[in-house]
């Protein structure tokens, strides 16, 4: 694996768990719910084929970007923000989120597909920057 690859895995984890914490939030009674519904399957999904080609490569999983600010990443300052905000603010709050991120994560995905040597990576990456474009337009969606 290049270091294009690996530099795409050590994002994508912790894109995509930050995400999932957010997305953790949102109740049974949010208008996000069927969005969330859908993200959390996909973010998973991703996870496992990650980890399963580092795995594969021999690589550890790392995190290198813990605790930094980095653009796509939900904080911990942001989840508890969204996790105290009022029930008319809450939905705005976590769509503004997933925007930030679905948008992020598109800019990763497109570095790999057109730096990155790892055949599954690649179309991982693929994967990625249509299921972003689509959540993206559900998130649009009133």
């Amino acid at each position: 694996m290049s270091p294009t690859d690996l530099a795409f895995a050590d994002l994508l984890i912790p894109q995509n768990e930050t995400a999932l914490a957010a997305l953790a939030l949102t109740g049974q009674d949010s208008s996000l719910r069927p969005l969330a519904d859908k993200v959390e399957g996909q973010y998973r999904a991703e996870l496992a084929r990650v980890r399963a080609v580092l795995a594969e490569a021999g690589t550890r999983e790392t995190d290198q970007h813990a605790g930094h600010d980095m653009p796509g990443m939900i904080t911990a300052a942001e989840l508890a923000a969204v996790g105290h905000a009022d029930e008319a603010d809450f939905d705005e709050r976590v769509k503004a989120l997933l925007r930030n991120q679905f948008e992020e994560a598109r800019t990763v995905a497109r570095a790999e597909r057109e730096s990155g040597t790892s055949e599954r990576l690649v179309q991982l990456s693929a994967g990625i920057d249509s299921t972003r474009a689509e959540f993206l337009a559900l998130l649009e969606k009133p």
